[in-house]
């Protein structure tokens, strides 16, 4: 990002957190713009002047059909998708997107692949495999380093007739991301949970879109979907409908009763991505954040290390380790003593993570750099 470009992110993007609030690097519930937190904080008590607070609204009324509308479309604007798509909310994270995928799509004589690059991949395919016959495309685990990069073109192999191939599309743990959809000619389903309107992305290339919220959409609790609604219709109906993506779509996300707050979060949240340029804006903000974190990693003689490939770094979750263990646990201690929070890699896999999603403000990556340089010098 040019120093221009940067000033422009400046005025954008939220910068410091306001008094009392800290660097929040969490993975997930990670932290979301103040603006949206004071918006929320409003309607809690009386939301759209109904008198009536936003967890307590009747899903059935006309002020939360009102949201839901309003989520929806934003959804839509900002993955750039026409009316041949789907696009609504499942209760629960991606977790039980990955249960209902198989139940949904794939009959006791079909298969699917699975593209295995993460250990959240890895627990798509091990869902889908405790009920069905399922493969995997890719073994990320069996790469010299575990995990350490994402296949490149044509290095996954497509089963004759799989009805679907799944990937994770940002890997939160290993650090790693996919730059493009991969190419193939079987059904594409990627898990956006935690790239999702990050930067632009070809929805149109896969049948079906699933992210979870507490990344960036906010609020756990709830999944936005984006399918096909002919893939949608090739689900089997021999299992109960509130399982059926098609008829959650088909019910606008009313199927039953919604995580209404979750649902609300992400319309928020998908409001904001737009107000701040949508994805392409958003991919430049990221990328500057993450540059300066990568950069402190490559620039300190080895003193951090991380086996994710360069060519296929993620930057929404910049992973990094010391050269011992007890530094590492030092790392986090002293960072936090700095107003630097959540940096605790992923118990699978040590060292630290710093995740920097959308939203996260471009001080606290400088701040981190910085951290990170100081903490070099003085332990290395």
């Amino acid at each position: 990002m040019t120093p221009s470009a940067a000033a422009v992110a400046r005025t954008l993007f939220p910068q410091t957190p306001s008094k009392g609030r800290v660097y929040n690097f969490s993975a997930g519930p990670a932290c979301m713009p103040e603006s949206v937190l004071e918006q929320i904080r409003e309607e809690l008590i009386d939301c759209r002047g109904s008198g009536i607070g936003l967890l307590e609204l009747s899903h059935r009324g006309t002020v939360y059909d009102r949201l839901n509308d309003e989520a929806e479309a934003a959804c839509r604007k900002a993955a750039g998708v026409g009316s041949d798509y789907a696009v609504f909310f499942m209760p629960g994270g991606a977790t039980v997107q990955f249960g209902l995928l198989p139940l949904n799509f794939l009959g006791e004589n079909d298969t699917a692949a699975y593209i295995d690059t993460s250990i959240w991949s890895h627990k798509a395919y091990s869902e889908a495999a405790r009920c069905r016959e399922v493969t995997i495309a890719f073994d990320g685990r069996a790469l010299p380093e575990k995990y350490s990069r994402v296949p490149q073109r044509g290095e996954f192999a497509e089963p004759k007739g799989a009805k679907y191939l799944l990937y994770c599309q940002n890997n939160t743990v290993e650090g790693t991301t996919f730059w493009a959809p991969p190419e193939t000619t079987l059904p594409l389903i990627g898990d956006a949970t935690s790239d999702v309107f990050s930067r632009p992305w070809d929805f149109t290339k896969h049948v079906m879109v699933l992210a979870a919220g507490q990344k960036n959409l906010g609020a756990s609790g709830a999944s936005l979907v984006v399918a096909r609604k002919d893939f949608l219709a090739s689900a089997t109906k021999r299992i109960p409908q509130i399982l059926r993506f098609e008829d959650h779509a088909n019910a606008k996300s009313i199927l039953n009763t919604p995580p209404t707050f979750a649902v609300r979060v992400i319309g928020l949240m998908a409001e904001w991505t737009l107000s701040v340029g949508g994805p392409e804006a958003i991919a430049k903000n990221n990328a500057y954040k993450a540059n300066l974190i990568w950069n402190a990693v490559d620039n300190s003689g080895g003193f951090y290390s991380w086996p994710a490939e360069k060519w296929c770094r993620s930057h929404l979750n910049v992973c990094f380790r010391t050269p011992k263990p007890e530094l590492d646990a030092q790392f986090v201690a002293h960072a936090e003593k700095a107003g630097l929070f959540g940096l605790l890699g992923h118990r699978d896999a040590g060292g630290m993570r710093a995740s920097i999603y959308n939203s996260f403000p471009v001080k606290g990556c400088e701040l981190l750099a910085d951290f990170m340089g100081e903490f070099a010098r003085k332990n290395g």
